[in-house]
């Protein structure tokens, strides 16, 4: 018996070591196919990409195409063409391509711009690479924003409509309200002049209603203009409010509205064709001295704000008629109201329509109405005129019932048509895009200074400067390399772009005891788009240990 268990035993030891020497076996196999020195198998890279990162083509290209060093897995590839509003310019499906090395995409045609490649895609290792840069078609402007703030267009710096309430800027927005509310009240009763069926009542209180309108806007353009001359001069002699008038693209605008402003009062004596020529020729003076003349297409921009303020004239004059006919006759303003009614709503559509695509023609996204005083005016703006459409919803419903509407649903609607001019009369002297800042970041520590600047900051072409402290005690102060990292925090899906640095001499003294400098500059469209964005800093020292410094920050 005793014999028996020693023979099990013996039989146990023997499978044991059998199972070792297995397994030894096994993991040296395997070690020698994947893990053995100099047959490593690397993840894969990328060797070559059309159009190349950093490029810049004459015309479009049809396809953006990626290629690795081995097989790419079958699932799981991502290829993004991000145009400067970063939306996905991509068509079609991604195909294989070099015998499964690579991935293609097709483009649609592309205009001038600068444009990101974003991939992601899974070697045959099983291992997640991603990446991305940009290449340029033409040679892109960007906006020039000086077109949106009149005291760089006559050639002087200011801080547009950023600085504060004083009794300047009070008189400044009062009169920019008034000259709002004439152009609106003049230019509005004027097209109403094409009404034929007018009855001699309301055609009495028209004539009488367009004369005082002429009237109130000849006076608010003159102290307008007055008012805009003094604050583009800054406290210059009047010379140079002649140099503004004449030399200007503004100043010459601000001639031809006086020039209309002075036959406004002679509209009652005019023909009903002179009237509305005139009318159209106010508004199209205000709307090319707008912020519809800094975009481009200029033609499209333009027509978009004329048609939005031929229909804020529309429904502004015959409000006023409205309730100057309500004074003087209740049952003939009753009839004249069911006229109005019918204009009022195509003019508050149109008012709508044109307003939407104009905003998003000048802003990058909705999200932008929160970072301007423009935007937070533009939505006040919107606010009443909800309630202008709940106004007119109320007079519309008495009109359908057979009665006459209210005195004080139209005092309502003259008082939110005031609070309207109102708004217009601040937000078009405020900026519709906020103001980039060049990126000036520093970060001090113990085992590392970082100064990064990026100038002027703005989508597309920038100029990069990174400095890096590192202490003497480690390595003698050398980086072993260096890497910029730029990545887009509110586009899903997008990777790093690296910024390809070159060393350089700095002659700033900014030197710190027992750390050397090391600096290194590029130039290049790697900030696209505008968005929120990190800048990441790798440093690997001589002693191969890597130090990490991020920050973020927005451009607009």
């Amino acid at each position: 018996m005793l014999y028996l268990r020693k023979l099990e035993l013996r039989d146990r030891k023997w499978v044991v070591r059998v199972f070792a020497i297995a397994l030894l076996g096994a993991g040296f196999v395997l070690f020698s196919l994947f893990g053995a020195p100099g047959q490593a198998q690397a993840h894969a890279t990328l060797e070559k990409a059309s159009p190349q990162a950093d490029s810049r083509m004459d015309a479009s290209p049809d396809a953006v195409e990626i290629v690795f060093n081995e097989r790419l897995d079958n699932g799981g590839a991502k290829l993004l063409v991000l145009n400067e509003s970063s939306k996905n310019v991509a068509k079609g499906e991604l195909e294989r391509i070099e015998e499964g090395k690579g991935i293609r995409v097709g483009l649609t045609k592309l205009g001038e711009g600068h444009y990101t490649v974003s991939y992601s895609v899974i070697s045959a290792d099983g291992h997640p690479i991603s990446g991305a840069y940009v290449f340029t078609v033409g040679n892109p402007a960007p906006l020039d924003k000086s077109k949106l703030d009149p005291h760089q267009q006559v050639g002087h710096s200011h801080n547009h409509g950023g600085a504060g309430l004083g009794a300047d800027s009070f008189l400044l927005y009062a009169a920019r309200i008034l000259y709002y509310a004439g152009l609106l009240a003049a230019t509005g009763l004027a097209l109403w002049s094409l009404l034929r069926t007018m009855s001699p009542i309301v055609r009495d209180t028209h004539s009488r209603s367009l004369g005082l309108a002429g009237k109130f806007a000849l006076i608010a353009t003159l102290a307008y203009v007055f008012f805009s001359l003094r604050d583009l001069g800054q406290g210059e002699p009047l010379s140079e409010w002649g140099r503004i008038l004449t030399e200007t693209t503004i100043g010459r605008l601000y001639i031809a509205e006086l020039l209309l402003a002075l036959a406004a009062p002679l509209l009652p004596s005019l023909k009903g064709f002179l009237r509305v020529v005139w009318a159209a020729l106010a508004l199209f003076a205000e709307a090319w001295s707008g912020h519809a003349a800094a975009f481009d297409p200029i033609s499209y921009t333009i027509s978009l704000d004329y048609a939005h303020l031929v229909a804020a004239a529309l429904w502004s004059g015959g409000l006023v008629l409205l309730l100057a006919v309500w004074y003087k006759e209740r049952p003939e303003a009753g009839r004249f109201a069911l006229v109005f009614s019918k204009w009022a709503l195509i003019s508050f559509l149109a008012l709508w329509v044109t307003g939407i695509l104009s905003t998003l023609k000048y802003l990058p996204s909705l999200e932008y109405l929160q970072y301007t005083a423009w935007g937070k005016w533009l939505i006040a703006k919107i606010a009443i005129s909800l309630l202008v459409a709940v106004t007119a919803f109320l007079i519309r419903l008495r009109l359908k019932k057979g009665e006459l509407p209210r005195g004080s649903l139209l005092k309502v609607d003259i008082g939110l048509l005031a609070g309207i001019v109102l708004c217009v009369g601040i937000l078009t002297y405020q900026t519709p895009l906020p103001v980039n800042e060049p990126l000036s970041y520093h970060k001090m520590g113990t085992d590392m200074h970082v100064t990064l600047r990026i100038s002027p900051n703005t989508p597309g072409e920038n100029r990069f400067t990174l400095k890096i402290w590192l202490p003497e005690w480690v390595g003698k102060g050398e980086a072993k390399s260096v890497q910029l990292r730029l990545l887009p925090l509110d586009r899903e899906g997008v990777g790093y772009i690296d910024v390809p640095l070159q060393p350089y001499e700095d002659e700033e003294q900014d030197a710190f005891p027992d750390y050397k400098k090391s600096t290194y500059t590029a130039e290049g469209p790697y900030l696209p788009f505008a968005g929120q964005w990190k800048a990441q800093v790798r440093v690997t020292d001589a002693e191969d240990t890597e130090r990490v410094v991020e920050t973020t920050y927005r451009i607009y």
